[in-house]
């Protein structure tokens, strides 16, 4: 596991040194197998040393995607709670929440913030929209990464 961690641990002080802790966040995606890498064989104990490391360095915060990457929340509720409580940097959530949820996570205290990705590409007033109940743009996603104005800003805005 200190192997593992060691790439982590050598650019948060590479960029902590650099610009401060104060001013670092990551992003963790402990349950994705993006672009087939896999998902570590005791994904337990490695983000808990993760977590050691990033409460070490003080970061700003910590951005944890819970579940798949653009995908599921599929992670074991019991390995989520433990990682949450594990940081003791703010903590953003992010992956299947809607308006409601992220108020609760906040709330309640399960999170910092709740962050939206993929949500606010088909939604670019998505604030009001959250804030208002209003339906939400589906987002096309045969239109990402085409580097076109399509499924970028052509979503319909409010009103």
């Amino acid at each position: 596991i200190a192997n593992r961690v060691r790439f982590l641990k050598e650019v948060v002080a590479a960029v902590v040194g650099a610009i401060g802790a104060g001013r670092t966040g990551i992003r963790l995606s402990p349950w994705s197998n993006a672009n087939n890498v896999g998902i570590d064989s005791d994904t337990p104990a490695l983000f808990a040393e993760v977590a050691r490391e990033i409460n070490a360095a003080n970061l700003a915060f910590v951005h944890v995607v819970e579940g798949q990457t653009g995908g599921p929340r599929d992670c074991p509720e019991a390995e989520l709670v433990a990682l949450r409580e594990a940081f003791t940097v703010p903590y953003i959530a992010n992956n299947g929440y809607d308006g409601a949820t992220a108020a609760e996570a906040v709330a309640s205290g399960r999170a910092y913030a709740v962050a939206f990705g993929r949500p606010f590409i088909a939604n670019p007033d998505l604030p009001a929209r959250l804030e208002q109940g209003a339906a939400l743009n589906p987002l096309r996603p045969e239109f990402l990464y085409g580097g076109g104005a399509e499924g970028y800003t052509d979503y319909p805005a409010l009103g």
